[in-house]
C-alpha cells in the first residue's frame, strides 16, 4: 500500500475512533450503490478517442 494511502486512512481512522484494520475491512466489504446509467454506453475500447460521438447519439 503506498505510504500516502496509508496515511489518509490511518488519519480518518482516528477520525471515526475506529483502528486502521476495522475501516479498511468496512472498506473493502462496502458494495456500492448501483449506477442509475450504468450500461447506457456500449464498452469500447476506443470510447476515450469518441467521447463526443457518442455523448451527441446519447443526447439524440
Amino acid at each position: 500500500m503506498p505510504a500516502s494511502l496509508a496515511k489518509r486512512l490511518d488519519r480518518e481512522a482516528k477520525r471515526r475512533r475506529t483502528s486502521f484494520s476495522a475501516l479498511v475491512a468496512e472498506l473493502v466489504e462496502h458494495v456500492p450503490a448501483e449506477l442509475p446509467y450504468a450500461g447506457a454506453i456500449e464498452d469500447d475500447p476506443d470510447l476515450s478517442l469518441r467521447v463526443d460521438e457518442v455523448l451527441s447519439r446519447i443526447a439524440g
